[in-house]
């Protein structure tokens, strides 16, 4: 009988795995080369917004993975870490590599292949793993040689000991419980080139205790939170201060999903922000359901977060409930808990989706209208999508409706086409980040909200003058900002028309809300840039799909830049309270 691809496939790779398990020797120095492949733009990327940051920052932030796969791999090894968001892979040199390991997300999955294919030239044992292993297997059929499903906290360790003893070693690799946070080490983040973020990642804690049906992130993680102590989380961010380090995302899906060990976490961090004059700004994800807790919301401020990103997916109650996002349907109006978490000193950022089975035609003015008259500045946007694994993706398979022949909508809509439900979604994400549209609703953030203003100059009072800047490097910086602002307008071709709106914002300010200083209004010019290129770039439809607009796993997640403070009004305000 003629061998099949599969066969043939699944004998070279244990031709490959026998030839890097010797019978004999003792236990070897292995050298280990872990890649991150780069993103394709996107909303959490910012790669528009980095080219005209002050200094030479090529990625928004720290990946998580691959410093604690360094950390994890045991003593008496060399590792190297390339993320390939801020350095090129060299493909000659990777092979002096005994094992070369590849990790990433489903947004990342087309570049995996390619890094993977060029690396099966190698000797180096390929090893693959992260959350897209988690969910799609089959996918990575005959592109590498080992590969890891799901948490490898337990298993990475065991496989590298009995790789460098000579021990055979599995071709899949599944650790049976879950992660005890309480015992992970700290991240190696040494081993990356820190000087070329803007941010840094955290992780606290793994799980969510909700069940929204699309979301893969129960299915990897489980619906149960675990945390680490507060004892871990200091010793992180103690590195980050000691690395100089001004801004961390904790890139937990839910920070709040275990709220009373959160509430037991804050208040070491407010101790340590005061001990050390403010130096870092935080930012995370948590449910809405944060607004029902007035306690978490005011310790959350004090401990300097600023920023909190929120899946509210959809103003429609019966799309929220038919994707058991029960959470946001619960209480009173999402305006009135929004307002709230505003009102506490935190600016929401949120993420969207357009695709449910109860949204029709008229869900795209709906959304925006949503957007707008809640002013919501960072608003992610994208077409629900069904990973594999999901609850979504299984009643859609259900019922016939799976479609695998495109990346931007992998399902058929219940109300629309396929492509009414795409070119909806573009035109959406392009009205939204107009440059009016996207300054009303940032400055209507500010001055909805005397309370919001009043703590915003607040916290940065709180800050020792030794942590800002001087006047002389804020005038550099700002000197910086505004001719690289000009030379990237230049080579978009928008230098006058979009200069000319700019200014027109500006000028506004003062007789419609705040007036921002011009240094933050300048950071917040560069952040739409990046949003209004972004909404226009059409040639990857990839960029509607959800899953480039929402966060996976213990992913890079940017907070908002340091400037986006309190206004020049906000400081007079508080002076005259």
């Amino acid at each position: 009988m003629a061998e099949n691809g599969a066969d043939r496939r699944a004998h070279t790779t244990a031709a490959r795995v026998s030839d890097h398990v010797p019978n004999t020797g003792a236990r070897r120095r292995l050298s280990i080369c872990l890649i991150g492949p780069k993103f394709q733009p996107s909303f959490w990327g910012r790669e528009h917004a980095l080219d005209v940051q002050p200094g030479e920052k090529r990625a928004w932030m720290m990946g998580g993975a691959l410093p604690l796969l360094a950390a994890l791999t045991p003593e008496g090894h060399d590792v190297r870490l390339i993320d390939e968001a801020v350095e090129d892979i060299d493909f000659d040199a990777l092979g002096a590599y005994d094992i070369i390991g590849v990790t990433g997300m489903i947004v990342q999955r087309d570049r995996m292949r390619d890094i993977l294919l060029r690396l099966r030239a190698l000797p180096a044992l390929v090893v693959v793993g992260g959350p897209y292993a988690a969910i799609d297997e089959p996918f990575f059929d005959g592109l590498c040689d080992v590969l890891f499903v799901g948490e490898a906290e337990e298993t990475w360790p065991r496989f590298i000991e009995d790789f460098a003893a000579h021990r055979p070693i599995e071709r899949r690799y599944e650790q049976t419980g879950r992660t005890d946070m309480t015992r992970l080490p700290k991240p190696r983040i040494d081993l990356l080139k820190q000087q070329h973020y803007m941010a840094a990642s955290l992780q606290y804690s793994r799980g969510c205790p909700f069940r929204c049906e699309f979301c893969d992130i129960i299915v990897i993680y489980g619906r149960k939170p675990r945390v680490k102590t507060p004892g871990q989380v200091i010793a992180e961010l103690d590195d980050l201060r000691r690395d100089g380090i001004k801004v961390c995302f904790i890139v937990d899906d839910n920070f709040i999903g275990n709220k009373r060990e959160a509430k037991l976490l804050l208040p070491e961090i407010i101790r340590w922000q005061e001990a050390h004059g403010y130096p870092l700004i935080i930012s995370t994800e948590a449910t809405i359901n944060l607004a029902d807790d007035p306690e978490l919301m005011d310790l959350m401020y004090r401990a300097n977060f600023r920023e909190v990103f929120i899946g509210l997916e959809s103003p429609r109650e019966a799309s929220l409930r038919e994707t058991k996002k029960i959470q946001n349907v619960h209480g009173d109006p999402l305006a009135e808990k929004l307002a709230r978490i505003r009102d506490a000193g935190i600016v929401v950022s949120a993420g969207f989706i357009v695709g449910f089975d109860n949204d029709d035609a008229s869900i795209f003015d709906e959304q925006y209208r949503f957007i707008q008259d809640n002013a919501i500045g960072q608003a992610s946007l994208g077409i629900l999508m069904a990973l594999p694994r999901t609850p979504l993706h299984a009643r859609l398979e259900r019922e016939g409706r799976l479609r695998d022949d495109g990346d931007t909508c992998n399902f058929e809509p219940a109300q629309m086409s396929r492509a009414e439900l795409v070119d909806g979604c573009a035109e959406l994400l392009r009205r939204l980040y107009e440059p009016e549209a996207f300054f009303e609703r940032v400055l209507g953030n500010i001055a909805a909200s005397r309370p919001f203003r009043e703590k915003r100059a607040r916290i940065l009072a709180w800050s020792k003058p030794a942590d800002r800047a001087s006047p002389l490097t804020a005038a550099r910086d700002l000197l910086v900002m505004t001719l690289r602002l000009g030379r990237a307008l230049r080579r978009d071709r928008m230098l006058l028309s979009m200069g000319r709106r700019y200014l027109a914002l500006y000028r506004g300010t003062g007789g419609r809300g705040p007036r921002l200083s011009l240094h933050n209004f300048l950071s917040l010019c560069i952040l739409h840039r990046h949003h209004y290129k972004l909404s226009r770039t059409g040639g990857d439809a990839r960029s509607l799909n959800m899953f480039d607009a929402a966060p996976l796993g213990a992913s890079s997640r940017p907070a908002l830049p340091p400037a986006y403070g309190p206004p020049k009004m906000a400081r007079e305000s508080l002076r005259q309270a």
